[in-house]
């Protein structure tokens, strides 16, 4: 298989970076709605569970163990399933206009834009399997889930990539049988021992440099949000 396409000219997004979940997800929204050419964001939160916008946490979290661990339950602006995200997790989001898209179908779509974990895998030589509707999955693991919202035009596609996460947190935490818990997890650090969050979101961002237009700088920030 060839070097999995970036279909559009996609850069890096800059802004101040946060580790606070509350504003991780209020920029979720607003950069959404906010017009600007294609762009890749980067982002990281301390130990929260995030829902999509159709759940219920008492279906898809065990209460009493994220009440006793601290940990919030927030909600996101996209559907799919319930996340735990901590400091061993990379969030990546793209936020473009539907019409930069190759296809307008979703299932399409989601494996299309799922491109920087797809790449990364590729860079590291590892082999890995896409399963509908939102699945990244490594040696029978799940190591990366994403999820998509739309308006206005405007589409925001987001996922995971577990590459340090607690494992065992996250199995305390979300529900087994619930529509979030289907299938066995894998951390990308467990396929490639030593390799670190920030090592991974180096080689993330430096591929999204290499492959944007000469004409720009490969980063951006919406007028707006400064």
């Amino acid at each position: 298989m060839g070097r999995w396409p970036i279909p559009f000219s996609l850069h890096l997004l800059e802004e101040e970076p946060t580790l606070d979940p509350l504003e991780n997800l209020r920029r979720e929204r607003d950069y959404l709605v906010k017009p600007a050419p294609p762009l890749l964001r980067l982002w990281r939160n301390t130990d929260c569970v995030v829902l999509g916008r159709f759940l219920k946490a008492e279906e898809e979290v065990v209460m009493e163990e994220a009440d006793r661990l601290g940990v919030p339950i927030l909600k996101r602006t996209s559907g799919g399933g319930a996340v735990f995200h901590d400091l061993g997790n990379i969030n990546y989001s793209i936020y473009l206009d539907e019409r930069e898209l190759p296809t307008l179908r979703i299932g399409e779509s989601m494996v299309l834009l799922s491109l920087p974990v797809i790449r990364l895998l590729q860079m590291l030589d590892i082999p890995w399997e896409w399963r509908p509707p939102n699945g990244i999955f490594v040696g029978g693991g799940k190591m990366s889930g994403s999820a998509q919202a739309r308006t206005r035009g405007r589409v925001l596609h987001h996922g995971t990539l577990l590459v340090e996460t607690d494992l065992d947190k996250l199995g305390r935490l979300l529900k087994p049988g619930g529509r979030s818990r289907i299938a066995p997890v894998i951390n990308l650090s467990q396929v490639v021992p030593g390799l670190s969050v920030e090592e991974a979101m180096t080689l993330m961002r430096e591929d999204v440099r290499r492959s944007a237009s000469p004409q720009l700088t490969g980063t951006s920030r919406p007028s707006s949000l400064t």
